[in-house]
């Protein structure tokens, strides 16, 4: 069963109008700067915990600052709320994730009395789907799976009223679906669908940021596939393909990849669907789109978009289109050897392991022994560096046995006696030791 809740992290609280109003930046200044200056070091302080995972102590934190809040001396009601609604919808997050971590019911229901706090506060559509999307959350939990349904069709109708805007609402519909299954009551699935269906006819017509319908239409497409219907998979994928090509230009235009990447996702789903016509059309358009995107970055492209490169190439293999993999993967050869320019990292040596054996898969061991003599260079870079941010023997040990099925049997032995003297420790010991005959 897919998970229920997708965004529920402390970054959820972005989708509030009034972001970070807790700072105190658009209050006024008061004669009590201490004051103000309390408040402000214990909201930051409360952040830090919520983010660090450290719940119980947030919600002191939280508390003690609302308690001393500054007041706004303008008549600004919006805000007022806002800034209300947002403060007691951490503290109930916090005790939300606090009860899912200790297990304690009774933090549940604290958390369901915050959060109606909450949402009585809330009078901005953005605020309230935000808040609901968290009761939903909090009743689903507890197994009070009708209540949390309601909570998000009136998630979903509040949405409707605005317009398809927001990734809540795509979750949402994802979490009626997991709700509608623990009622047992599978055939309001299907009518869900309908409904969210129906919502993206709407926002298609009303040309809402294309963004949050990408995530909803290729959403759609996959919950379609989860339950065997292919005709309304190819349908949403169909729509998610027109849409994106629509917008595609300007996505070029301001150098985002956001657009890019779901023609990459099409491709795959495609595949799934069995339709190779298709998939090969949106894999080649990403491929399209991400040299287009790569030669705008020039030499500050990032290490993200190496993997986009590879990952296409696994894709063309999964297609059965060994000359196209073999062209990305040749491309991201190309890539890698740009950023070396700009110095090693751990994450190079993991990229150029994957790399070779791909280039095993492929049958090339010409090309793949060429990466794996490159991987020997950079790991004996990497292992001289005393900053190195994680352990270097897994990667040794891929090495050494891709040196084994190259035949290459001397610079396997020395490979692993690296790992041996290096890593004395490691989980790989015996395996490498088993190799060496000792």
């Amino acid at each position: 069963m897919r998970v229920l809740i997708k965004v529920f992290t402390g970054s959820v609280i972005g989708v509030f109008t009034i972001g970070m109003l807790g700072c105190g930046c658009l209050f006024p200044s008061t004669p009590s700067n201490t004051l103000m200056n309390l408040y402000i070091d214990l909201h930051t302080e409360a952040e830090f915990l919520r983010y660090d995972g450290k719940y119980r102590e947030a919600i002191e934190k939280y508390e003690q600052a609302f308690k001393i809040r500054p007041r706004p001396t303008a008549n600004t009601k919006v805000i007022d709320v806002s800034y209300l609604t947002l403060f007691k919808y951490r503290i109930a997050f916090c005790y939300a994730k606090l009860a899912e971590a200790e297990g304690d019911v009774s933090l549940y229901i604290k958390a369901e009395e915050v959060v109606k706090e909450s949402y009585q506060a809330a009078i901005l559509r953005s605020d309230q789907i935000g808040v609901l999307y968290l009761w939903g959350y909090i009743l689903f939990k507890q197994e009070r799976y009708a209540e949390a349904r309601a909570k998000f069709e009136e998630l979903l109708e509040i949405s409707l009223q605005g317009g398809f805007h927001d990734i809540f609402a795509m979750n949402a519909m994802d979490a009626l679906r997991t709700t509608y299954l623990e009622l047992g009551d599978e055939a309001a699935t299907p009518r869900a669908f309908e409904q969210l269906e129906e919502r993206l006819k709407i926002a298609l017509q009303n040309r809402v940021p294309d963004r949050f319908l990408e995530v909803a239409l290729y959403g759609l497409g996959e919950m379609h596939l989860e339950l065997e219907d292919e005709t309304a998979a190819r349908r949403a994928f169909g729509q998610l393909e027109a849409l994106l090509e629509t917008s595609v230009q300007g996505a070029v235009r301001d150098r985002s990849l956001e657009s890019f990447s779901y023609f990459h996702y099409l491709g795959d789903a495609y595949l799934e669907l069995g339709d190779t016509d298709a998939a090969r059309r949106a894999f080649g358009r990403f491929e399209e789109l991400l040299e287009t995107f790569v030669q705008q970055e020039a030499r500050d492209v990032s290490l993200e978009r190496f993997w986009d490169f590879y990952y296409l190439g696994e894709s063309y293999l999964e297609l059965g289109d060994k000359v196209a993999a073999l062209r990305v993967f040749r491309r991201f050869e190309e890539r890698f050897e740009t950023s070396l320019q700009r110095g090693v990292d751990d994450g190079l040596a993991y990229i150029l392991s994957t790399l070779g054996e791909s280039y095993l898969e492929l049958g090339d061991k010409t090309a793949a022994l060429r990466i794996f003599r490159r991987l020997e260079e950079i790991l004996e870079i990497s292992l001289q560096r005393e900053d190195r941010e994680r352990s270097l023997d897994y990667d040794l040990y891929r090495l050494g046995v891709a040196y084994m099925e190259l035949g290459e049997e001397a610079s396997a032995q020395k490979v692993f006696v690296e790992l041996l003297e290096h890593f004395p420790d490691s989980l790989f010991k015996a395996k490498a030791e088993g190799f060496l005959g000792r």
